[in-house]
């Protein structure tokens, strides 16, 4: 390592690195980029993807968001990826699929429950407001005089 001095101070700095060195860091960033992307497959592939994918649309819905472009973009997506896991797997990947599945079905009753109550509420409120406007004005008479020129 190299020092400086200047105005009593220590700086130090680390010499630049070897070529070796980044070999080993631009493998290291490769390799987990492929994981990402055998993750990615993998996921994609899993029997309960589709599930997943319309389990999420269906929160985003529930929250009111336009999902048409995102439907669109999912379905070209959709196709089962070669390498993907078997019906007969049962590993970390299935468990967890079936708990992201759980966990978004809970969100999207936990979404939905408020806009319920404030249905429930609006419409109560709009039966009151009939029945008191019912009640202040009482009807008309249904007959009609009709008025004649004499000529």
């Amino acid at each position: 390592m190299e020092t400086e001095r200047g105005s009593g101070n220590d700086i130090h700095t680390s010499p630049p690195l070897d070529r070796k060195e980044k070999n080993d860091e631009e493998e290291e960033e490769e390799e987990a980029a492929n994981n990402a992307i055998d993750l990615k497959k993998r996921i994609s592939g899993h029997p309960m993807y589709e599930l997943l994918v319309q389990t999420h649309l269906d929160c985003l819905k529930a929250g009111g968001v336009d999902t048409v472009d995102l439907e669109r973009n999912d379905s070209k997506d959709m196709k089962q990826v070669p390498g993907a896991p078997t019906l007969d797997e049962s590993t970390e990947l299935d468990q967890f699929m079936e708990a992201y599945c759980l966990a978004l079905g809970k969100l999207k009753e936990a979404i939905e429950e408020p806009q319920q109550d404030s249905m429930v509420f609006i419409n109560n409120m709009h039966l009151q407001l009939k029945e008191l406007t019912a009640y202040s004005h009482p009807p008309e008479p249904a007959t009609a005089t009709v008025h004649t020129s004499g000529t």
